[in-house]
């Protein structure tokens, strides 16, 4: 059977427009970074007194949505902040500190933020380079699989002395601020369709000029 011309080069494009958006979807989502700004007050688990600490800076990713893996955390600045001895505020960077446990499958993130199952499994701590497992300058969420105690923990400087533990904290742990940015397939697919349908409508239009003339 022959088709017209008009169907058939429709019919291509439409091929043309599904192939793109496979191979789009390929193509590595934007970074995220998401905002942390957390202080814990409490007395676990050093005891009395109350101790306060504040974690404040962001986590950046790869874009990965759902269930984060190790390999899907970029980079981090997060300022561990003693409220109550600012001798043992610190800075943890890609540069000082590493990611010493990561477990399970907790940790989540949508575009808007990130979030800890805190009853789930798994955990998610960072520490500063030559203190690993020693109870000093980390951060860490955990469901108590591992090395941190069950809840988030700040640890400016050593825990037993001056962290604080918040178990059962709420999620989420990090906020995206800024509106999400399309995945590049989504903007292949739609400036394809778009080019698309443009080009097919002119062919018409002039084809119908050159009938009717």
């Amino acid at each position: 059977m022959n088709l017209p011309n008009e169907v058939r080069w429709f019919g291509r494009f439409l091929m043309i427009a599904f192939i793109t958006a496979d191979l789009g979807s390929s193509i590595a989502r934007a970074d995220i970074t998401y905002a942390i700004d957390t202080t814990i007050t409490s007395a676990y688990p050093t005891g009395n007194p109350l101790q306060s600490d504040t974690v404040d800076g962001s986590i950046t990713t790869d874009g990965t949505i759902g269930v984060l893996a190790q390999a899907d955390i970029l980079s981090w600045n997060l300022d561990l902040i003693d409220n109550l001895n600012s001798a043992n505020n610190l800075d943890l960077t890609n540069a000082n500190s590493s990611i010493v446990t990561f477990s399970g499958s907790a940790l989540t993130a949508t575009a808007a933020e990130l979030s800890f199952d805190y009853s789930g499994y798994g955990e998610f701590g960072i520490q500063e380079n030559g203190f690993a497992f020693s109870g000093y300058h980390y951060f860490c969420f955990s469901t108590g699989v591992f090395a941190c105690a069950a809840g988030e923990t700040i640890a400016p400087g050593d825990v037993f002395t001056d962290g604080v533990v918040a178990t059962g904290a709420a999620a989420p742990v990090g906020v995206q601020p800024l509106s999400p940015v399309p995945e590049p397939s989504s903007v292949i697919s739609f400036a394809t369709m778009l080019a698309g349908v443009a080009f097919w409508a002119r062919k018409r239009t002039r084809r119908a000029i050159r009938t009717n003339g």
